[in-house]
């Protein structure tokens, strides 16, 4: 074990020196903090936690919805090499005992509307949990503790190996999974990134919460840049797109149903746009989507970000150039998860290991140095996903020829009938292709003659299609086993915070 040259807790320091006027968090009311305050504030923060017995490897837990606070403690618990645990504020008491209660952190930092959940679960445990308030509904409250502590830096050894922070999975398929992240770990997350990163002075935001990777590691990737986070409590559409028109924001993270949102809550533009930077995840870019935001967005450019982010950070990138090849006539493109960023050795395994051919399905593997070191309490989890170098998140999909990565879905989305194997996410593309679908979703029903059929259910805006219309648009892009035999039309799918439909639901719904 040795020191670090650079601990992750330099990172606001070196930005405050280097930008200390410039806007560090913005709020939708537009009061803002500089960079030189947010340092004096998570160091004051910092000084009265050590003060009350937080140390390096104390858990410190948050239940809340985003806020400048809540970025405020995460860098508090970067400073004294603490471990932060966020949670999901949309889960249920009973999911959130379950969660605290295997991370056994030491402080809870809650907001007024997650207090008595907070408190309810506290009462629960066997072992001591202080809890603390984001927004004054308690004795002890952030703003309390900053007052009282002292502005001096706080100087704590941290290295490369030691854990940082604990983040549960979304829990979309199960017993959510503890994620054990090391200091070296997102140290080079941070990099991963490098393309897609701000100028200083920038102004962007990510509809992603904080409690999970795709938020706090882009909001921690500005401050490393010297630009600015727009900080909203939960996604909204018009604040977004109100805060594109009036020339606020330069980018934006979303999903691509949040950027169906913001552009039907858009008006014609002000002449005021700054907009230039669109990142997006979890799913793929429907061509109509991608011509309509051009068409309001022409000088922005796109870029897809896929990874196993939690466990692995980002993996590849579709790049602007590569959204431009496909609006020119090469719409697979956009079915496609991009190329491998620098860094990752990303290749398609079958189930022994060994390399598949190109264009052949299998699972993604990945072996970089931005890995997690396990599950918590979870070794048999752990060495399915970590084994001989390489991590495994569960993804499928294969390589064309030049290198671009096609997902084939999870391994839970792939539907085996009369022996046929069938990947989900191309029959999802083709049904984003109807003009009034936004987003599909497919899995797959037990059956007594096949063993499992396809069944589609999609989310629609303005005239819902037929099943029939839908039934003809499969027929005429997929191979007939492919085609599914029923059609749900929605007016919204289901979804996690992260914007990833909660396909488990579906499935039940079947039962």
């Amino acid at each position: 074990m040795h020191d670090t040259t650079w601990p992750l807790a330099g990172i606001l320091p070196y930005a405050a020196r280097r930008f200390p006027k410039n806007r560090c968090f913005l709020n939708q009311e537009g009061h803002s903090r500089t960079f030189a305050e947010v340092h004096e504030r998570v160091n004051r923060l910092a000084n009265s936690l050590r003060d009350a017995g937080v140390k390096k490897g104390t858990r410190i837990a948050l239940l809340d919805t985003d806020s400048m606070e809540y970025a405020e403690v995460l860098l508090a618990c970067f400073t004294l090499g603490a471990t932060y645990v966020p949670v999901n504020y949309r889960l249920a008491t009973p999911e959130i005992a379950n969660i605290l209660g295997r991370a056994r952190p030491s402080w809870l930092f809650v907001g007024q509307r997650y207090l008595a959940q907070g408190r309810e679960v506290i009462d629960g445990f066997d072992f001591d949990c202080q809890i603390a308030s984001l927004d004054g509904c308690t004795d002890i409250d952030v703003e309390g503790l900053i007052a009282q502590g002292s502005p001096s830096e706080v100087v704590v050894t941290v290295h490369d190996e030691d854990t940082v922070g604990i983040m549960f999975t979304s829990g979309t398929t199960g017993l959510p999974k503890g994620v054990v992240q090391s200091q070296g770990m997102q140290k080079r997350s941070l990099s991963m990134g490098w393309e897609t990163y701000p100028r200083p002075g920038d102004v962007r935001y990510t509809a992603s919460p904080m409690f999970h990777i795709a938020g706090w590691a882009i909001v921690f990737c500005q401050i490393a840049t010297g630009a600015t986070s727009l900080i909203v409590p939960q996604f909204d559409a018009q604040v977004t797109a109100n805060a594109i028109r009036d020339g606020v924001l330069n980018g934006c993270f979303l999903v691509p149903t949040m950027m169906q949102a913001v552009l039907d809550q858009d008006e014609a533009p002000s002449g005021r746009e700054q907009f230039d930077t669109m990142l997006y995840g979890s799913a793929p870019m429907p061509p109509s989507l991608l011509r309509r935001a051009l068409e309001r967005w022409p000088e922005c450019n796109f870029w897809n970000m896929f990874g196993a982010g939690t466990e692995s950070g980002l993996q590849t990138l579709l790049r602007p150039e590569d959204h431009r090849r496909a609006l020119a006539g090469e719409d697979h493109l956009l079915a496609s998860a991009g190329q491998p960023v620098l860094g990752v050795d990303l290749r398609i395994l079958d189930d022994e290991g060994n390399p598949v051919p190109t264009g052949v399905v299998g699972n993604i593997a990945a072996k970089t140095d931005c890995v997690m070191d396990g599950y918590l309490d979870m070794p048999e989890k752990t060495r399915e996903a970590l084994h001989d170098g390489w991590f495994w998140g569960g993804d499928r999909g294969y390589f064309d020829a030049e290198g671009y990565l096609y997902l084939g879905g999870r391994s839970r989305d792939m539907i085996i009938r009369g022996g046929e194997n069938i990947y989900v996410a191309e029959i999802e593309i083709v049904l984003t292709d109807w003009p009034t679908v936004i987003d599909a979703a497919v899995v797959g029903r037990e059956d007594e003659k096949w063993g499992e059929v396809v069944i589609a259910f999609v989310e629609y805006e303005g005239e819902p299609p037929t099943a029939e219309e839908l039934r003809e648009l499969c027929r005429s892009r997929l191979a007939s086993y492919k085609v599914p035999v029923e059609y749900h039309v929605l007016d919204r799918l289901p979804r996690n915070p992260t914007g990833k439909v909660r396909k488990n639901e579906l499935v039940q719904s079947l039962i």
